[in-house]
């Protein structure tokens, strides 16, 4: 229930700040295992939708990173393109990243996760994502 009214006051707020014109987003969840010791994992790309911004966007809600461990997140583009890590990603958190990069048609994100290199422990992500 907190999860769905956050998403609905971050929707209502998103259309204020766009002057009410609404963008479809699409909202992909994720559960992955992020290997021990510096391990990563991967989500699917999702293709970024929103040809009315300069720059893509990546919203990220963590709702569970395992145990007492945070990890490290950051975006990858098909074209190359790593975003800046966002560090201590953790439990019911929500997260931008601004990607830097010119919106255009195929632009495509996944997210990449990853464990400190003193992480013995594999460690599951769960939550969503969506680009625009």
């Amino acid at each position: 229930m907190k999860k769905i009214k956050a998403l609905v006051l971050g929707s209502a707020f998103g259309l204020l700040i766009t002057g009410g014109i609404a963008q479809a987003k699409s909202w992909q969840s994720y559960s992955e295992i992020v290997g021990a010791f510096n391990g990563s994992a991967y989500t699917n790309y999702q293709y970024v939708e929103d040809f009315t911004r300069f720059e893509a966007k990546i919203d990220i809600y963590s709702e569970s990173v395992g145990g007492d461990y945070t990890v490290d997140v950051r975006g990858q583009s098909k074209y190359g393109y790593n975003t800046s890590w966002i560090r201590n990603v953790g439990d019911d958190k929500y997260y931008t990243i601004y990607t830097g990069h010119l919106v255009q048609p195929g632009l495509a994100y996944r997210l990449q996760f990853s464990n400190d290199l003193t992480t013995p422990v594999k460690v599951a992500v769960k939550g969503e994502w969506t680009t625009n």
